[in-house]
């Protein structure tokens, strides 16, 4: 007889114990976190330039962008400048109801003879932190990552690795060192990121952003998944060849609206990605996982969902039609996480759940 199991217990008790104690192991949304009565829902940007680096706008006018277009917060990330958001935030900002957050890019930039451009590069966010945080440099992009993630912490800000098909520059390789919760953007809104990935003439594969993301959960590494706008460009709403703003985001699941509570969830994974769709409810329990839809931008009352869960190796589990969605864990998946489609082509990307017997 196996210790701690009760021999009279049905087949779907012990089913449900085998299943809570891979949960015991998993590594994000189940993490210690206030009750969920107690918390909300915040909509934010996490990656945003000014003219204090390559933007086109002042920040006043980026951050009243943001504001006047529902989002709650909105982190600053000009290349190597700390833009001071205490002025804007005194402008702008509104206890509980916007939030602007200081940040940085770091641009990092690698000589590599072996690249068509002769360089690489590993772009990594710094998201509250107290001081610029120059590049460290390194003898490769992962030897780059971890010292740049590095002065992130020591700094005091949470690193966020940007865009790794930009100049089709980090491979597979390069992030299998990153520290597990470490966040990157499986989505970016800036038009030439290649989020989708591509092969080029010779046959070379370069993986999209998602497909990344699931080699490397695959693989038990387990990062978490933002979308972002990387916006430059405030003037020219127009132009689909500019980075523009409103084209990808996060949803951050938080106590209050401060930059601590937003962090700390970011953390510890509780947020999801979109481009379009909104949640309205998302738990995970001990043997499932479930999920609502409240409505899409540019939803009409004829636009279809479907929800795809997705495990290890990047398999689709099963696909759920509808405004509801739910999982029930068999506890061999590796991993577990979410894909929510509309027929117009919005998503939104939940986090995944680590899965380990």
């Amino acid at each position: 007889m196996r210790p701690g199991i009760n021999p009279l217990a049905s087949q779907s008790t012990v089913k449900d114990l085998m299943l809570a104690s891979a949960f015991l192991l998993a590594a994000s949304s189940l993490r210690a976190q206030p009750p969920a009565s107690e918390l909300r829902w915040f909509r934010g940007n996490t990656h945003t330039h000014t003219v204090n680096s390559d933007g086109d706008s002042p920040p006043d006018v980026v951050v009243r962008w943001y504001r006047e277009n529902g989002y709650q917060f909105v982190v600053i990330t000009d290349h190597e400048f700390l833009t001071d958001v205490v002025p804007l935030n005194a402008l702008l900002g509104a206890e509980g109801k916007f939030l602007v957050i200081r940040g940085q890019e770091v641009t990092q930039i690698l000589p590599d003879s072996t690249h068509p451009d002769r360089r690489r590069q590993g772009h990594v966010n710094a998201i509250n932190l107290t001081r610029v945080v120059m590049p460290q440099g390194g003898a490769s992009l992962s030897e780059s990552y971890a010292r740049n993630l590095a002065a992130i912490r020591a700094a005091g800000g949470l690193p966020q690795v940007n865009h790794p098909n930009w100049r089709w520059s980090v491979r597979l390789g390069d992030m299998l060192d990153l520290p597990d919760s470490t966040i990157f953007e499986i989505r970016n809104g800036h038009p030439g990121i290649n989020s989708l990935g591509g092969t080029d003439a010779a046959g070379n594969v370069a993986l999209s952003t998602e497909a990344l993301w699931d080699s490397l959960l695959s693989r038990g590494k387990l990062l978490f998944g933002v979308g972002t706008d990387d916006a430059h460009y405030f003037t020219r709403p127009w132009d689909r060849s500019a980075p523009r703003p409103g084209q990808s985001w996060i949803f951050v699941r938080a106590r209050e609206l401060t930059s601590e509570a937003i962090v700390a969830a970011l953390r510890r994974g509780d947020f999801y990605a979109s481009t379009g769709v909104t949640l309205g409810e998302y738990r995970v329990e001990p043997a499932r996982i479930s999920l609502t839809i409240v409505h899409t931008r540019g939803a009409g009352e004829d636009t279809r969902f479907r929800t795809e869960f997705i495990g290890r190796g990047g398999r689709v589990l099963a696909t759920v039609n509808g405004l509801a969605a739910r999982y029930d864990i068999r506890g061999d998946e590796g991993y577990v996480r979410a894909r929510i489609t509309d027929s117009n082509g919005q998503q939104a990307w939940t986090q995944p759940v680590m899965l380990r017997r």
